[in-house]
């Protein structure tokens, strides 16, 4: 019996606390300009700076008043063109399709506003090989820097990023764009 007692214990308790914690899931919609680092590539290339829409979920723990983390699953479509010159000169028009894990830590500071950094975990589900962009699957970083506002249990938010998709090798998908998501609080 006391057995049983201290689990229903544990369990009211753990519900309690659980009921305090902020948590919060959110719909991303998000819109940028990407260009391609081909630093450090040797050729007669390059790549024109394009566009790129994205479309998501978030969810965001917080842990103290300043400090929470933020996990989410973000699909992309994202236009790129490739420019060269030589005998076999041309412009080639092409399309990276990512799907992304962005784990981050947030920093709230005065009392709307926030800051994130943390890295991004991509899969490209088009990858070709001999296809106009090096597969863009890997790890990478983001930061930002963005708005909130909580109406009781819905929030609206307005991010500016940063994204480098891999932070390693040649040829790497880069955006800076904007991210708006409508949430609920629980």
């Amino acid at each position: 019996m006391k057995l049983k007692l201290l689990l229903i214990a544990l369990v009211l308790f753990s519900a309690y606390a659980f009921s305090q914690t902020k948590n919060n899931i959110s719909v991303v919609y998000g819109f940028n300009a990407n260009s391609v680092d081909i630093h450090g590539a040797i050729g007669d290339y390059g790549y024109n700076n394009k566009t790129e829409q994205s479309y998501g979920l978030s969810y965001t723990r917080t842990l103290t008043k300043i400090f929470s983390l933020e996990a989410g699953l973000m699909y992309s479509t994202n236009k790129v063109q490739l420019t060269t010159i030589g005998p076999s000169g041309g412009i080639y028009n092409g399309e990276v399709h990512m799907l992304s894990v962005p784990l981050l830590a947030k920093w709230n500071f005065l009392k709307y506003l926030y800051g994130q950094s943390g890295i991004v975990i991509d899969h490209e589900t088009n990858y070709t090989t001999g296809g106009i962009l090096n597969n863009q699957s890997g790890m990478g970083v983001e930061i930002g820097i963005g708005g909130i506002y909580n109406f009781s249990s819905v929030s609206i938010f307005a991010n500016p990023y940063l994204t480098n998709h891999r932070f390693y090798g040649r040829n790497n998908l880069m955006e800076a764009g904007m991210r708006f998501g409508l949430g609920y609080n629980f």
